[in-house]
């Protein structure tokens, strides 16, 4: 009987990690004959290949296939894709794992919706992070639409679709590789679902920064790769001119605007800066064309326009910008009285206005809060707190942090040239980070 999914995995160079990937696995809950997992060793030189052996000797579900290093995760995939005979195929980084109940609900789901794409929740380790939205509620069938915005390859996705329309992953050193094969899939799907009841996959951000999508990228080839997903889409949806910019238009917001953040933009070299500039600029004029205030909301319509017009000062400018207003606040002054204690702080002068600062228990993540009242000088804003609440919520230690929106959550800066304040036993203190904390181990309680 074949198996229902086979689970692909390129490997190089990812212990210790990989054998949590491989428990994970092993201890499926659905059984061994109805899954395979088929690791490809694309010449690990860490010993990942003698682990993965091991493993493959004591599951019998388990295939491993050792070749060359090929540089990129395109061609251990398309080996891993011939060597399948599942029903489905489903693509695992070998830093990941998976939830023990992962493959069985997910093949479940897939025959009870006869789903041609399934798209299971995944959920950020070791710091990664996550489309929480796209992932919030499960979802039978979604439009090609909402399914743009996850373009990475961990999918579960029909054999017979991938070889029908002969979908293979690009296997030279090329961005957005599963990004392009994804897109295929997508357009070649009749039924595309969610599965958000349960964490499927945890995406891990590797400790050691070698996660493939952190490493320098080229303009001109990420763009390129952006190039063919656009047309990908529009041969698939080119009778429809205006839904197609309004899906190209959200593809070059998630994949193209990030490289503009304030930080990120200012850590290029000036001659990078000018390039991205160009090749974004050719994309969206060959895409977007004319009135792109039709496809993009306001505020992103601002970097799109000095895209459009080459306008590479007035980007630095608006990152600049960015920068200051997404800086920390910084404390002015700490006092106390015997009932009180009152802290000054300056907010960067671009930020919207702060309406709230807390201290947050280090262990049981207990509060206490303070409203935030404007202060005298410009950009500065006042909190005063009953020290019986602090002393009554903050069991020892206690982080500071403003609040600007629900997302928007800073710690509070402190100068070394700034002396902390004791009094009834509550202490308001710099850390060795240089954050405003409060410690409380001292005060009397009744």
């Amino acid at each position: 009987m074949a198996p229902l999914v086979s689970v692909i995995i390129p490997v190089y160079n990812s212990m210790p990690y990989l054998t949590e990937l491989l428990n994970s696995l092993e201890t499926q809950d659905l059984a061994a004959d109805r899954f395979e997992v088929i690791a490809v060793n694309d010449g690990s030189t860490d010993y990942g290949n003698e682990i993965l052996d091991t493993y493959a000797k004591r599951n019998s579900n388990f295939t491993i296939i050792h070749q060359a290093n090929s540089g990129w995760p395109g061609k251990p995939r398309n080996v891993g894709m011939d060597a399948a005979r599942g029903k489905y195929v489903f693509f695992c980084d070998a830093d990941d794992r998976l939830g023990t109940e992962a493959l069985r609900r997910m093949t479940s789901y897939a025959a009870k919706h006869d789903l041609d794409i399934l798209i299971p929740r995944m959920v950020g380790i070791g710091g990664r992070r996550v489309q929480a939205g796209f992932f919030s509620k499960t979802r039978p069938e979604i439009s090609l639409e909402l399914a743009l915005e996850s373009l990475s390859p961990q999918k579960m996705i029909r054999r017979e679709l991938m070889e029908k329309h002969n979908i293979r992953f690009r296997e030279d050193k090329v961005r957005l590789e599963d990004g392009m094969a994804m897109v295929q899939a997508y357009v070649a799907a009749e039924r595309i679902s969610i599965l958000a009841d349960y964490d499927y996959y945890e995406i891990r951000l590797r400790s050691d920064g070698q996660n493939i999508s952190v490493g320098l990228i080229d303009p001109a080839g990420y763009v390129g790769s952006l190039r063919h997903i656009a047309q990908t889409v529009s041969a698939h949806t080119g009778k429809d001119a205006e839904y197609t910019r309004r899906l190209l238009a959200g593809l070059f917001s998630r994949k193209a605007l990030s490289f503009y953040e304030g930080r990120r933009f200012m850590r290029y070299e000036p001659e990078a800066r000018q390039a991205w500039v160009e090749h974004h600029g050719e994309f969206l004029n060959e895409f977007i064309g004319t009135e792109p205030q039709s496809v993009f909301n306001p505020t992103r319509l601002i970097k799109v326009e000095l895209i459009i017009n080459g306008d590479v000062a007035g980007l630095e400018r608006l990152a600049s910008a960015e920068i200051e207003a997404a800086a920390n606040p910084v404390v002015q002054s700490i006092s106390a009285t015997n009932s009180t204690l009152e802290l000054v702080i300056a907010s960067p002068a671009g930020a919207v206005v702060p309406s709230v600062l807390y201290f947050e228990d280090r262990k049981s993540a207990e509060f206490v809060e303070a409203e935030l009242v404007a202060g005298n000088d410009p950009h500065t804003y006042v909190a005063t707190f009953a020290l019986s609440d602090l002393i009554d919520k903050i069991a020892r230690l206690g982080n500071a942090r403003v609040r600007y929106s629900v997302k928007d959550l800073r710690r509070i800066g402190v100068s070394e040239h700034t002396a902390e304040v004791v009094h009834g036993g509550v202490r308001a203190y710099r850390t060795a980070y240089g954050y405003l904390s409060v410690d409380t181990r001292k005060a009397r309680r009744d």
